[in-house]
């Protein structure tokens, strides 16, 4: 069955167990999935924002089994607006929580993200073979890791590289994830048309011991998006040591800090002069690298679990 089925399923269920075991408080992370009628109960509801994106962008974001753009707005605003506390995972989140979704500034707070950052900051458990498969081990590349949504920007992301192309560089992109075969074959014919088909790479899934290597091996990790709640990527490569390329577009900056160049996610032959930069600036990534590597430490998980238990024990004492 497809998601809504699943989420569905696992809303009811959670209701269930709320009711059964008496809790206190209910949290998932997983904002499609709520517990149902929570507010039958004392229980209290906590629910995390990842990103308010669909709600900036209801036309793009809600088809026809959200109920159109009007009605599945109304019921993402409703999901936020009912609980006693959202979790937002950045600033800029929180904003447009409040902004786009109607939560009240009082009922949220901003919990970032916890990532393992000493799995990435760790030398790699596999060595140089893993770029020699990828077909990256003696070519320059940049490293793209994600899906290929609206949001995520793939066409500004190529022709970025193909604005670094037209000045001489030899540059590739490597993109590690899977997609549907739709998407893929979308984004292939975007790359052939701007010129810049042989200079992608499609890797699909990969294991994250091979990311490891892969953010090590790269000339920057690149994420141009126009709109991200987080960009847990981006936090990935810090820890590893990768100089970052990233856009304004929302929190990336803000997570980021002075560990990226940052480029407007709608200027092409800036992002294109960012890549030429990070390819022939071996001081910059250098730079970059080591900002990353002093950052990355701000978003682990033990500094998200030591504020989730705050905002815990906050909404518990609260009547």
């Amino acid at each position: 069955k497809d998601h809504y089925h699943w989420a569905y399923a696992r809303r009811l269920g959670l209701w269930r167990a709320v009711r059964a075991i008496g809790a206190s408080a209910v949290h998932l992370g997983d904002p499609n999935a709520t517990p149902l009628f929570v507010g039958l109960t004392h229980c209290k509801k906590v629910v995390t924002c990842h990103d308010a994106i669909p709600a900036r962008y209801p036309a793009r974001y809600f088809g026809i089994k959200d109920g159109g753009a009007m009605v599945g707005l109304a019921i993402e605003k409703r999901r936020y607006r009912t609980a006693d506390l959202v979790i937002a995972i950045s600033e800029a989140t929180r904003q447009d929580a409040c902004s786009f979704l109607g939560v009240s500034p009082e009922r949220i707070v901003r919990i970032y993200n916890g990532v393992d950052i000493d799995r990435w900051a760790s030398s790699p458990t596999l060595g140089r073979e893993v770029l020699l498969r990828f077909g990256v081990d003696d070519r320059p590349f940049l490293l793209y890791v994600g899906g290929s949504d609206w949001h995520k920007n793939i066409e500004g992301m190529l022709r970025g590289l193909a604005a670094a192309r037209a000045r001489g560089l030899d540059i590739v992109l490597a993109w590690a994830g899977q997609l549907r075969d739709d998407h893929a074959a979308s984004v292939t014919a975007m790359a052939n048309e701007l010129g810049v088909g042989d200079s992608l790479l499609r890797l699909g899934m990969v294991s994250d011991d091979e990311l490891a290597v892969l953010y090590r091996g790269a000339r920057a990790h690149i994420l141009v998006s126009h709109c991200e709640g987080f960009g847990l990527t981006v936090v990935e490569a810090m820890a590893a040591g990768c100089p970052v390329l990233t856009t304004l577009g929302g929190s990336l900056a803000e997570v980021a800090g002075d560990a990226a160049l940052t480029v407007d996610p709608d200027d092409h032959p800036a992002i294109g002069a960012a890549i030429a930069r990070l390819v022939e600036n071996a001081d910059l990534r250098e730079k970059l690298a080591e900002r990353g590597r002093a950052r990355a430490p701000q978003f682990s998980r033990e500094v998200q679990a030591k504020a989730m238990a705050l905002a815990y024990r906050h909404l518990l004492e609260t009547p």
